[in-house]
């Protein structure tokens, strides 16, 4: 799978759906920790459920914690310089934490892309 389509599916299309459950089940869906892909796919999931768990008044999963769940050299997503830039000035506390930096200016105040977004072209 390319790594755009993970990243979005991570980064914007997640937070969107988690947006879109009742309170108590994005709690269980909280609760249930991902199993590790050794990747650095891990930090960015782990800072995801860390920063929609914050806006929407929920406790950081106790999975986020873990330390398989943050990389040691920061991983700034975007190769392209202007995003780069944007993606270290605007990042969210819980992906900097974890070292995983997408462009956050894709994120509305709900923590998921503005616009619905469908994998299959």
């Amino acid at each position: 799978m390319p790594q755009g389509t993970i990243l979005r599916g991570i980064a914007h299309d997640l937070p969107r759906r988690f947006l879109g459950l009742p309170r108590a089940r994005q709690a269980e869906v909280l609760a249930d920790p991902p199993p590790l892909t050794r990747t650095r796919w891990d930090a960015l999931l782990a800072a995801v459920a860390e920063h929609v768990a914050e806006l929407h008044g929920h406790s950081v999963p106790a999975w986020a914690d873990e330390p398989a769940r943050f990389l040691r050299v920061p991983w700034i997503v975007s190769a392209d310089p202007e995003i780069r830039a944007n993606s270290l000035l605007y990042a969210p506390p819980a992906f900097i934490r974890h070292g995983a930096l997408p462009d956050s200016r894709d994120f509305d105040a709900r923590g998921g892309e503005r616009h619905a977004w469908d994998p299959e072209p």
